[in-house]
């Protein structure tokens, strides 16, 4: 995955932030790793950059579905 790829959420998911419920789509901007745990972030345009677990969004590239999700 490169950033400005669009992922689309699986659910509804409110931002920790503003409160906002988040659009479906955003594009991907980078990953990171945080005790453990992988974060995505997102570029949400105006409802600003929130990190989401990799359950949480599906990668879209050439009308393929990807899920985030890594397994050990």
């Amino acid at each position: 995955m490169k950033p400005g790829d669009v992922l689309t959420t699986t659910r509804p998911i409110r931002s920790q932030k503003t409160g906002m419920v988040l659009p479906r789509r955003g594009t991907f901007v980078s990953a990171i790793e945080n005790l453990g745990r992988q974060l995505i972030l997102v570029n949400f345009g105006n409802a600003g950059l929130e990190y989401l677990f990799p359950n949480e969004v599906v990668a879209q590239s050439l009308g393929v579905k990807e899920s985030l999700a890594v397994s050990y």
